[in-house]
């Protein structure tokens, strides 16, 4: 990889390769990730429809909430984020080769091996076969009930559209999202590498992350992620509501775990750069502490001390001078200690929240949520 050639996050390894035999990708070079997810459907739809026409019961499967947000939702948005992540991280790469912030011929390497792990057939293999694993785990029931199957309990009940979910569709689903981990975990490793550099961040810098802040911008795709796992836990915690296996209140440490989990695997490579920051922070607080000490004296023995004439000052660059300073010292006092801002953080948090908003309103109306808001703001004072 040259100097200065332009990173892609998402563009190689075998099934990028693939995607355009199968019709996959658009003249744009996209995914189209409804179409796959459509295809994976469309047979137990109309597998469900012909015992329906049939007089046959319809296949309990069907009724699972998580199977259809797996396909129809999860598979297009492992597709949209990936175009997220790709741009952003190309972004964050031109900007971080922009910069002065280590020598930039130490990045190729770096750079030259997060492709080829990228590309590594062998990485991808062994995903796939993960995947077939996972959904005879689920075809045999090993896995428990987790929500893949709405009521699976008892005998195995064989079906076209068990077979086709667990031995095709399933482990095409997670593969896809077995694969979508690997690549953060390429970028994480990409992250790792650079943090092991000798960086040189200023700490004046307006981002107030010493300049680094641009390798925080993949974090909003992985919120694109974060929403599509969710939208499988929220299919599956729904299916066992409606089943009635279990109360919304027994899923409140299963979904602050599934956010706190999602928050970490987003931003925690990004706590690599915190040493550079503290060290960089630290040192100009003494750096620009110090001189402004020194300019401010001989700005106060000047003007003031001498009880020089106001009008005299009027229009002295010394003033703009003094208040650019101040500015400057403000900036490096609030450098902070992660590259990523709170900002980011909310994001994922509220993609990840966002597909569980159903289950709350169907366990609860308005009126009652806006009385548990205010009994908890009243202490628990009874209403």
């Amino acid at each position: 990889m040259a100097t200065g050639r332009r990173f892609s996050w998402m563009q190689g390894g075998p099934l990028f390769e693939l995607l355009p035999r199968l019709r996959l990708l658009d003249a744009r070079g996209r995914v189209r990730g409804v179409r796959l997810g459509l295809a994976l459907w469309l047979p137990i739809a109309v597998a469900a429809l012909v015992r329906f026409a049939a007089g046959r019961p319809v296949d309990p499967i069907v009724y699972d909430l998580s199977l259809h947000t797996r396909l129809l939702v999860a598979i297009p948005m492992f597709f949209w984020s990936e175009r997220l992540v790709e741009r952003a991280t190309a972004s964050a790469v031109e900007s971080l080769r922009a910069g002065t912030f280590c020598d930039a011929r130490a990045l190729d390497p770096i750079f030259e091996h997060a492709a080829r792990l990228r590309d590594a057939w062998w990485a991808e293999a062994i995903l796939a076969a993960i995947a077939l694993v996972g959904g005879q785990l689920a075809l045999w029931q090993i896995t428990g009930a987790t929500g893949v199957f709405h009521g699976s309990t008892g005998p195995i009940r064989w079906s076209f559209s068990r077979a086709w979910f667990v031995g095709f569709a399933l482990p095409v689903m997670q593969f896809l999202m077995f694969r979508w981990l690997w690549h953060w975990g390429v970028w994480s490793y990409v992250l790792a590498k650079i943090a092991a550099l000798p960086l040189d961040p200023l700490a004046t810098h307006p981002d107030l992350a010493g300049g680094l802040a641009c390798l925080s911008r993949p974090v909003s795709g992985f919120a694109g992620f974060a929403f599509a796992i969710s939208s499988i836990l929220a299919g599956a915690f729904g299916s066992k509501l409606i089943a009635g296996r279990l109360v919304l209140e027994q899923l409140l440490p299963e979904i602050t775990l599934f956010l706190l989990v999602t928050a970490g695997v987003a931003v925690a490579p990004l706590l690599l750069f915190s040493g550079h920051l503290y060290r960089a922070r630290r040192r100009a607080l003494k750096q620009y502490g110090d001189f402004a000490d020194r300019y401010t004296r001989a700005f106060h023995n000047k003007w003031i001390e001498t009880g020089a004439d106001a009008r005299e000052a009027l229009g002295t660059p010394d003033i703009q001078s003094l208040s650019d300073l101040g500015n400057a010292y403000s900036v490096v006092s609030q450098t902070r200690l992660f590259v990523f801002g709170m900002r980011s953080l909310l994001a994922v948090w509220a993609a990840a929240i966002g597909p569980m908003l159903p289950l709350l309103a169907s366990q609860f109306t308005v009126e009652e949520m806006l009385k548990r808001i205010a009994t908890a703001i009243l202490g628990g004072l009874p209403l």
